[in-house]
């Protein structure tokens, strides 16, 4: 995960000819554009001299993307099904089970957006961005899902963990404000996400069982 969102970084535009307020990344203003308007002057055109090759650099982010949405849907699911056996708590599963319905919406997110940059020009892609507002949400606000559902487990560790369960509360805090309010706190979310990623990949190698302890 870590080495693919490295690889992803790279690969994705740094900068965009406008970006909407409060948004700083291109991928993520992408993302949660509303019009096609936002969609056509956030990749410059049509006057930008540099707007085709935006656009291959996003829709090769995007393509390599896939590999990146199977890995952390992968770790979540993993890490549900491993919080539901050590604690017997069937309640975790549901975590295991949205992390799937994630995957499918991250998959058919990105269909949209490479879509748009195919018709970016001179065709309508209204229906795209309808489609791409309902599965980005499903994806970001999953995600957060995900972390509350798992708050309560690592609210009965330690320190460490504790913070994690505050982190992954923030973060589903910060998707609801996003979601009514469309600003940098989109941006915020996806900070806070990133950072909970860090900190549970961290503490799967930290861990230990009551008898290693």
């Amino acid at each position: 995960m870590i080495g693919m969102s490295s690889v992803l970084m790279t690969v994705f535009p740094s900068k965009a000819p406008w970006m909407m307020d409060g948004f700083f990344t291109p991928v993520i203003a992408f993302e949660f554009v509303q019009s096609q308007s936002e969609v056509r002057k956030l990749f410059g055109l049509p006057d930008a001299p540099d707007q085709f090759s935006m656009v291959r650099a996003m829709d090769f982010g995007n393509k390599l993307d896939y590999i990146y949405m199977v890995l952390y849907a992968s770790f979540l699911f993993f890490f549900s099904i491993v919080c539901a056996k050590i604690t017997g708590q069937k309640y975790y599963y549901a975590a295991s089970f949205l992390s799937v319905v994630i995957l499918i919406a991250d998959a058919v997110e990105n269909i949209q957006l490479l879509k748009i940059t195919a018709k970016i020009i001179h065709q309508d892609f209204s229906k795209e961005l309808c489609l791409l507002h309902w599965f980005t949400w499903i994806k970001w606000g999953g995600i957060t899902v995900v972390f509350l559902i798992l708050a309560p487990y690592f609210l009965k560790g330690r320190t460490y963990s504790k913070l994690i369960a505050v982190t992954g509360v923030s973060c589903f805090v910060l998707s609801v404000f996003a979601y009514f309010n469309r600003s940098v706190l989109n941006e915020m979310m996806g900070q806070s996400i990133a950072l909970m990623f860090v900190m549970m990949i961290v503490y799967s190698f930290i861990y230990k069982t009551e008898s290693e302890k």
